[in-house]
C-alpha cells in the first residue's frame, strides 16, 4: 500500500503541474522519469532504470518522431503548399464553397500528415483568402484547427495518440492497430464535425478588426521631436540607455525623407529628428522632460509604423520553435530575425502584452506582432521557429522531390495497411528514403522533430508502467467500477471516454492516454471482456478529439492569436462538439469493437 500511495501522490502532483504549466510540461515529464528511476532503486515494485528510460526507445516515440520527419519532407519539397493552393482554387468566390474546400482538404491531409504542419500550410492561405473575400478570419481558423484534429482520428498515423495507444496495446499482448482500425468511427466523427462546423460553429465566432486596431497600437506609440537643445543629440539610443531608464523603445527615426528603421540602436540622433517611440505616457513624458524633446500632436502615430517600406505581420511561435522558454533579450531577437516585436498575444493572458516585452517568455502559440522590411516576412517563413500568418513565397516546387515525397508517404501507408511490415518499420524506411532522395537534409530532419512531444512521452510512459507495477491501476479501476458496473460495460466505457476528454483538455492528450491506458486495461479485465479494444478506442478517440480548450492540441494554440479568439470561444464552440462525439462514441464503439 505504501508504493500505491507514493505513485498516486506522484500522479496527482504531475496532473497539477501538467494542468497549471507553472513548470514546462516536458521538463515535468523528464523529472518524472528521473524521480521514478531513483525510487525504483529502493522499491522493487517501481520501475527499474531500464524501464524508466523505456519511453525514449518505445516504438510509439520512435514512430511519432519518424512521422514528423516524413511530414516535413513533403512540406520542404513544396508538395504540400502546391497541393493546398490547387485545392483552394476550387473554392471560387463563394464563402461557403471556399470554407468547404478548405475543410475537406485540411481534414484529408491531416489523416496522413502531422496536423501542426497541415495548419502551418493552411493558416497563411486561409488568412489571405479572408482578406481577399472579406471573410472574418475567426470564422475560418478555429474550424480549420478542429477539422485537422478530427481528420487525424481517421487513420493510425493521423495523430500521435493513435500511434501511442497502438504501441502500448502491442506491448501488452493485445496487438497493434491496423492502418484503418480507427477509420469507421473516425469518418463518422469527421462527418459530424464537418456539418457542425459549417452550420453551427461559424455563426458563433466573432469578427475581427485590423492589426493596428486589434492590438490598440494607437494607445502605445508616440511621435517625439528632438529639439535643438536636446541632450540626446550626438548620442545613439544604445548609449543613452533610453529603454533601461524610461521604459521607452525607439522604433524608428525619421530624418527628413530618410527613414532609418533597423539600425536604430546605433544611429546617432540629430536635432530635428522625429522618433517613433513605444512606451507609457508617463515614460514618454519623463524622457521628454529629461532629454529636451517635444511630444508631437499626431492623432495616429501608429500609422507611421508602415511607412518607408515597413510592414506589419503576425508570427505564431511554432511547436518546434527554438524560442520556447526564451525572451526577446536572451534570444537577441531583433538582430537574429531583423524584426521588431511590437506586441505579444498570449493564449493564457487576458490582455495583449505591450509593455516590458524584453522579459516575456515565449510559449507555443504566442502570436507576435512584428514590424520590419517586406523581405523579413519571407525570411521568417523559412524558419521553423514561426508560422507566418500572411501568405509568402511558397517553397519552390521541386517536381522530382515532390513526387518522391508523396510516393514515400504512400509507400509507408500501404506497407503498414497491408501488413507487410509494422508501422514503425515502414515509417523508418520512409525516413531513410526521404534523406537519400534529398527531400530533406539530416539537419532538416533533426529540426523537424517536435522534441517537446518526444521528451513528454519519454517521461510519462514510465509513469504508466509504475501505476501497473504497484497495483494502483487495479485499485483505481475497481473504484470506477464500484459505482458504474451495475449499469453494464457500455456505461463504463462512456465514463472512460468522459474522463479522458477532461484530462486531455487540461493537459497533454498523450499524457492523459498514458495515465488512463493501464486503468482501462484493468477495468476491462475486471469486467471479463474478451478484449480491451472497446476501452482502448474510448480513450483513443477522447484524447484525439480534445477541442474545448486552446491547450488540448498545438493546432488550437497556433490559430488562437491570428483568429483573435478568447478562451471562452473554445469552450462555447468546442464543448458542444465534444458532447456530440461522446454520445456517438458511447453508441458506436460497442457496434464496431465489441
Amino acid at each position: 500500500m505504501v508504493d500505491i500511495a507514493i505513485v498516486s501522490a506522484i500522479v496527482v502532483i504531475a496532473l497539477i503541474l501538467f494542468a497549471t504549466e507553472k513548470i514546462r510540461v516536458d521538463l515535468v515529464a523528464i523529472s518524472l522519469m528521473v524521480v521514478l528511476m531513483i525510487i525504483g532503486l529502493f522499491r522493487e515494485s517501481f520501475v527499474t532504470p531500464q524501464e524508466a528510460i523505456s519511453g525514449l526507445s518505445n516504438k510509439a516515440t520512435v514512430t511519432i518522431g519518424a512521422m514528423f520527419i516524413l511530414s516535413a519532407g513533403m512540406l520542404k519539397s513544396g508538395a504540400m503548399s502546391w497541393l493546398s493552393q490547387k485545392l483552394v482554387i476550387l473554392g471560387g468566390s463563394s464563402e461557403t464553397r471556399i470554407f468547404v474546400v478548405l475543410m475537406v482538404a485540411c481534414g484529408f491531409l491531416s489523416a496522413f500528415i502531422n496536423n501542426a504542419i497541415t495548419i502551418a500550410v493552411f493558416l497563411p492561405i486561409s488568412l489571405t483568402i479572408a482578406r481577399q473575400y472579406n471573410i472574418s478570419p475567426s470564422n475560418l481558423l478555429m474550424p480549420l484547427s478542429f477539422i485537422s484534429i478530427v481528420g487525424g482520428t481517421c487513420t493510425l498515423i493521423g495523430t500521435s495518440t493513435n500511434i501511442l495507444v497502438s504501441s502500448m496495446s502491442a506491448e501488452r499482448g493485445y496487438g497493434e492497430f491496423g492502418m484503418f482500425t480507427v477509420t469507421p468511427l473516425g469518418i463518422i466523427f469527421f462527418a459530424v464535425g464537418f456539418i457542425y462546423l459549417i452550420f453551427i460553429a461559424r455563426p458563433m465566432l466573432s469578427r475581427l478588426t485590423g492589426l493596428t486596431r486589434r492590438y490598440r497600437l494607437q494607445d502605445y506609440f508616440t511621435l517625439v521631436k528632438v529639439s535643438k537643445v536636446s541632450t540626446l543629440i550626438g548620442t545613439t539610443p544604445a548609449e543613452s540607455h533610453i529603454h533601461e531608464k524610461y521604459g521607452v523603445m525607439i522604433i524608428k527615426i525619421r530624418r527628413g525623407d530618410k527613414k532609418i528603421i533597423f539600425d536604430v540602436p546605433n544611429t546617432v540622433i540629430e536635432a530635428g529628428d522625429t522618433l517613433l517611440v513605444q512606451g507609457t505616457d508617463e515614460g514618454v513624458e519623463h524622457l521628454c522632460f529629461s532629454k529636451g524633446c517635444i511630444v508631437q500632436k499626431d492623432k495616429s502615430p501608429a500609422d507611421h509604423l508602415t511607412d518607408g517600406g515597413a510592414v506589419l505581420t503576425e508570427a505564431v511561435i511554432s511547436p518546434s520553435s527554438t524560442l520556447v522558454g526564451q525572451t526577446l533579450k536572451r534570444s537577441n531577437f531583433r538582430f537574429k530575425y531583423g524584426a521588431f516585436v511590437l506586441a505579444i498575444r498570449k493564449p493564457k493572458a487576458k490582455d495583449i502584452v505591450r509593455e516590458s516585452l524584453v522579459d516575456v517568455k515565449f510559449e507555443v502559440g504566442d502570436t507576435l506582432l512584428l514590424q520590419g522590411e517586406r523581405e523579413m516576412i519571407t525570411d521568417l517563413a523559412r524558419s521553423s521557429d514561426f508560422v507566418i500568418t500572411q501568405e509568402t513565397e511558397l517553397p519552390d516546387l521541386d517536381k522530382p522531390k515532390a513526387v518522391a515525397s508523396i510516393s514515400i508517404i504512400g509507400m509507408v501507408i500501404l506497407l503498414a495497411a497491408f501488413g507487410v511490415m509494422p508501422i514503425l518499420a515502414s515509417a523508418l524506411l520512409g525516413v531513410v528514403l526521404m534523406i537519400f532522395s534529398r527531400c530533406l537534409t539530416m539537419q532538416e530532419a533533426y529540426d523537424s522533430i517536435d522534441w517537446f512531444v518526444i521528451f513528454l512521452l519519454a517521461g510519462v510512459i514510465p509513469l504508466g508502467l509504475s501505476l501497473e507495477k504497484t497495483g494502483a491501476t487495479d485499485i483505481i479501476a475497481q473504484g470506477i467500477l464500484s459505482g458504474t458496473e451495475q449499469f453494464g460495460p457500455i456505461a463504463v466505457i462512456s465514463i472512460f471516454y468522459f474522463v479522458t476528454t477532461i484530462f486531455a483538455s487540461i493537459m497533454s492528450h498523450n499524457a492523459a492516454v498514458v495515465i488512463l491506458f493501464p486503468i482501462a486495461i484493468a477495468a476491462s479485465n475486471k469486467l471479463g471482456l474478451g478484449s480491451p479494444m472497446p476501452f482502448l478506442m474510448a480513450i483513443t478517440f477522447a484524447a484525439s478529439s480534445s477541442l474545448s480548450t486552446p491547450f488540448g492540441y498545438h493546432t488550437n494554440l497556433m490559430v488562437y492569436g491570428p483568429g483573435g479568439y478568447k478562451f471562452s470561444d473554445y469552450i462555447y464552440t468546442g464543448v458542444p462538439l465534444n458532447i456530440m462525439f461522446w454520445i456517438l462514441a458511447t453508441l458506436l464503439i460497442p457496434v464496431f469493437w465489441f
